[in-house]
C-alpha cells in the first residue's frame, strides 16, 4: 500500500492507537477482605503491608481496579468491562479498614465496597466503624452496601417457616433503612453473613430486587446466579500472592449457576451429607477442557464425571463434616495459560445452635 496519500491517515493513526485501546472483557473477580491488622484474628485478616502487597501487585500487573456498581450495570447490559477486571469489597466494616485500609486504597485510587453490619456501628462497638467513619467513606465514593443488622446465621435455624423468613428479611430490612438513615441512599446489595444462605431466602431477595453476595471462590459474568455471587477471599491463608495470582486472572466458568443444588444439608432432616453437584455448561468447551477439568473437595483432587459435552456431576467421596464445605473446580482456558473457575459452597448442619464465630 503506498501510505503517502493522505488518505492512508486514520490507517496509520488506527494503527497507533490500537495498542493502547485496552482488550475488552465479559466477566469480572471479586476479592473478599475482612480485617486490616496484625491483631485480629489471622483467619479473616491481613496486616497492611500484605494488603499494600495486593494493591501494588494489581497495578504493576495491568489489573484494572472498578467500581462494584460499574462492573455489574457493564455485566447486565452487556457493555464492555476492562480486561482483568477486579473489585474489591470488605465485610463487617470494622475500624481497620477505615484506619489502615482506607489510607492505600485512596493512595492508589481505587474504588471499594464496604458491607456493613449496622448494629455494631449503633452499639459504637471499639473495633467497629462509626457513622462519621462510614460518611467519610462515602464522601470519598466508597460504596457502603448490606451485611445486615446483627451478623447473624441466616439459615442455622430449627425451620424454615414463614416465621424464619419474616424475621430474616426484618433483619436485612433494619440494616438497610439504618444505612439509608445515615448515610443516604444504599443499592440493595447484601452480603451473606459466614456466606451462607439457601434457596428460599435466594428467592425472597430476588423477588425483592437484591443482588445477594456468598463467600465461595469464582467470578461474575451473565450467567452468574445473582442471589449468589462469588468472590474471592483473600485474607488469612488466601493473603499469599503465590496463590491468589492464579485466581486472580481466572475467569467464571460458563455454566447455570443459578440452577445449582439448595447449599443446605440438613443432617436433622434426612440430608445427604455427600451431596451431589449437577453442573450444565452454559458454553461449549473443547475435549481437551473438558477432561482437564478437575475439582478439590475438602483439599482432595476428585474428577467429575461428565453426561455428554454439556452436563457434569460431582460428589464427595466421603461425607462432609459439619459446618462449611466447598466443592472448588478448575480447568484451563483454551489457548490461554489462565483457568476457568467455579465453586459452591454447602452448609452442613443438623439443627443445633450455631457456633461463635
Amino acid at each position: 500500500m503506498n501510505c503517502k496519500s493522505i488518505r492512508c491517515l486514520p490507517l496509520l493513526v488506527l494503527g497507533l492507537m490500537w495498542p493502547l485501546t485496552s482488550p475488552a472483557a465479559d466477566s469480572f473477580n471479586i476479592l473478599l477482605y475482612h480485617h486490616i491488622s496484625s491483631t485480629m484474628p489471622r483467619s479473616t485478616s491481613l496486616t497492611a503491608k500484605e494488603f499494600e502487597g495486593h494493591l501494588a501487585y494489581l497495578k504493576h500487573n495491568n489489573y484494572t481496579v472498578v467500581d462494584l456498581g460499574s462492573a455489574i450495570a457493564s455485566v447486565q447490559q452487556g457493555t464492555a468491562l476492562p480486561k482483568k477486571a477486579i473489585v474489591i469489597t470488605f465485610d463487617d466494616a470494622w475500624r481497620d479498614i477505615y484506619l489502615h485500609g482506607f489510607p492505600l486504597l485512596k493512595k492508589y485510587d481505587y474504588p471499594f465496597t464496604v458491607f456493613v453490619n449496622t448494629d455494631p456501628v449503633d452499639q459504637n462497638n471499639r473495633h467497629a466503624m462509626t457513622w462519621d467513619m462510614l460518611r467519610d467513606l462515602k464522601k470519598h465514593g466508597v460504596t457502603l452496601a448490606n451485611h445486615t443488622k446483627d451478623h447473624d446465621y441466616l439459615v442455622r435455624k430449627p425451620m424454615y417457616d414463614q416465621q424464619w423468613l419474616t424475621a430474616t428479611l426484618d433483619n436485612i430490612n433494619t440494616a438497610q433503612q439504618r444505612l439509608t438513615d445515615e448515610t443516604g441512599p444504599v443499592p440493595k446489595w447484601l452480603a451473606y453473613p459466614f456466606g451462607e444462605y439457601n434457596d428460599q431466602l435466594k428467592r425472597a431477595l430476588k423477588d425483592r430486587g437484591y443482588i445477594a453476595f456468598g463467600q465461595q471462590s469464582g467470578g461474575v459474568a451473565k450467567f452468574s446466579d445473582w442471589q449468589a455471587l462469588p468472590r474471592f477471599p483473600a485474607a488469612g491463608i488466601y493473603s499469599s500472592l503465590k496463590t491468589l495470582k492464579t485466581k486472580l486472572a481466572s475467569q467464571p466458568l460458563p455454566a447455570h449457576y443459578a440452577a445449582f443444588a439448595n447449599p443446605v444439608i440438613r443432617t436433622d432432616q434426612a440430608g445427604q451429607s455427600q451431596p451431589i453437584l449437577n453442573v450444565e455448561l452454559s458454553k461449549a468447551q473443547r475435549l481437551g477442557v473438558r477432561q482437564q477439568l478437575s475439582c478439590f473437595i475438602v483439599g482432595k483432587r476428585q474428577m467429575p464425571a461428565w453426561q455428554g459435552k454439556m452436563n457434569f456431576s460431582i460428589q464427595a467421596n466421603e461425607a462432609l463434616g459439619k459446618g462449611r464445605n466447598r466443592y472448588n473446580c478448575t480447568a484451563p482456558i483454551w489457548g490461554q495459560k489462565n483457568y476457568y473457575w467455579l465453586s459452591h459452597q454447602w452448609l452442613v448442619y443438623g439443627g443445633e445452635a450455631p457456633p461463635k464465630e
